[in-house]
């Protein structure tokens, strides 16, 4: 009896093979069978909008011919692999008709008993071009990161790290940027700045403000810090910017500190010299009393006028450089001298002034007067800083090329946070004071091309250190 084919069956088949010629025939990806030594037997119309080369272009012509030289070999092992894998997917640059290269990604399968490939290959192009470019932009980014100036780091929205740069490990001074990931910016902040920063974490916005930041060696620095919200690995973190601005605000306060300089400057200038008229007349007036009367008090008033014209004097030397003569003096006899004048001052606010030295004489070349100014400025102040009396010690001594003048009390002593701000002009420890004395002696010390320090603690006392160049 012979069988025949179910006609339903073979109609189903030729529907089926229909349908499968319609999907190669509009398929976007190219669909082709080739030989094992890659010889196009057919190519899909679709080689045509991606390759710019008809049907007949490809047939019997190999894929090497258009395989960019440097990826023949990459293509020649993918289709040596087949012999013993049944798929392969390679990547590779193919040259377009119009003779620029694209990537192309082909997948392999063996038919017809492992005599020829099925090949379907898609266009990569702009895929692997997108990927590149976002790979650029990382590096260019990461670079941006690692080596910029500024701090630049990730934080969660309760102020935890998550990561930051090497300037960060700088500004924090840690010795490796492990030691901070996982620890809170609050552990890096004064007490009384935590809420501050609660409150600019919470906005979940774009913000900036300005910090104090702790280091690691408990110095303090000032900051400039923004905080830009955005995505991290699905979860919502900070970018946080963080700008050292210490010497800058140093630089800033300098700057103030010049201006209310050039203010007292012309100030002083001003006051001296309304002065001045009233007091020649004065003086002149006087020493024609004198003259004629030859009397004790014509002769104090005269001498008290002389003070004042030299008080006149000083306040001068704010306004603008005063040409001086300098000559060579004995430093000892000048600290001697005031410490003789002010010693009854001393012993009635039950104080002892004590000098110690070492062997031998000190010359510098100095304006004795000014020097003595400063001398009697500081003693003065370290008489009224012990209102309990007490013992002020002033030692001489040499240090290298220089001679060292060091006067210090056991009085009530100054704050940290005001000693540095001492020397600016209207800032003084005293109630009535008016902070340009310690200014003074600080500017004619630095005409003489010394310096003069302040060392203090709150109710230990106070030492002001004088260095000046020997003659």
């Amino acid at each position: 009896m012979i069988m025949t084919e179910n006609p339903a069956d073979l109609f189903a088949d030729k529907v089926e093979a229909r349908n499968l010629q319609l999907a190669i025939q509009h398929s976007s990806d190219v669909i082709a069978r080739v030989t094992k030594e890659g010889i196009a037997l057919y190519v899909s119309p679709s080689c045509l909008p991606m390759l710019g080369y008809s049907q007949q272009d490809f047939y019997r012509s190999s894929l090497y011919t258009y395989c960019h030289p440097n990826d023949r070999d990459l293509l020649g092992d993918a289709l040596a692999e087949l012999e013993q894998l049944p798929h392969k997917r390679e990547t590779f640059r193919f040259r377009h008709k119009e003779g620029h290269y694209l990537w192309l990604e082909a997948n392999f399968s063996v038919i017809n008993d492992d005599k020829e490939m099925m090949c379907i290959i898609r266009d990569m192009t702009q895929r692997i071009i997108m990927e590149e470019e976002i790979l650029e932009t990382q590096e260019k980014y990461r670079f941006l990161v690692e080596f910029s100036k500024d701090t630049i780091g990730m934080v969660t929205q309760k102020g935890i790290w998550t990561y930051i740069n090497n300037e960060g490990k700088k500004l924090f001074g840690f010795t490796s940027i492990k030691e901070m990931i996982g620890t809170s910016l609050h552990d890096y902040i004064p007490p009384s700045e935590h809420s501050t920063l609660d409150d600019f974490l919470q906005t979940k916005l774009s913000v900036n403000f300005e910090l104090n930041l702790i280091r690691t060696d408990g110095q303090t620095r000032k900051a400039e810090v923004q905080l830009i919200p955005t995505t991290f690995k699905n979860r919502k973190v900070y970018q946080i910017i963080i700008k050292d601005v210490t010497g800058q605000k140093k630089t800033e306060e300098k700057l103030q500190n010049a201006e209310k300089l050039s203010v007292v400057g012309q100030l002083a200038a001003g006051i001296a010299h309304e002065i001045r008229n009233p007091l020649t007349a004065i003086k002149g007036f006087t020493q024609l009393l004198y003259e004629e009367h030859k009397g004790d008090f014509a002769e104090v008033i005269l001498s008290e006028l002389e003070r004042i014209e030299g008080i006149v004097n000083d306040l001068l030397v704010l306004a603008k450089p005063q040409i001086t003569e300098m000559e060579e003096t004995c430093l000892t006899n000048v600290v001697k001298s005031v410490i003789t004048l002010l010693n009854s001052q001393a012993v009635m606010e039950n104080i002892v002034i004590e000098l110690t030295q070492s062997p031998g004489e000190f010359y510098v070349k100095c304006e004795k007067d000014k020097i003595k100014q400063v001398l009697i400025n500081i003693i003065k102040n370290s008489i009224e800083a012990m209102p309990a009396g007490g013992k002020i010690n002033v030692d001489i001594r040499q240090e290298d090329h220089s001679v060292i003048i060091s006067v210090e009390d056991e009085g009530i002593g100054i704050p940290e946070e005001r000693l540095a701000k001492l020397g600016e002009p209207f800032y003084s420890t005293k109630e009535k004071g008016t902070g340009l004395g310690i200014m003074i002696c600080k500017k004619i010390i630095k005409n003489h091309g010394g310096n003069l320090y302040i060392h203090s603690r709150e109710n230990e006392g106070t030492t002001v250190r004088i260095t000046l160049p020997l003659a």
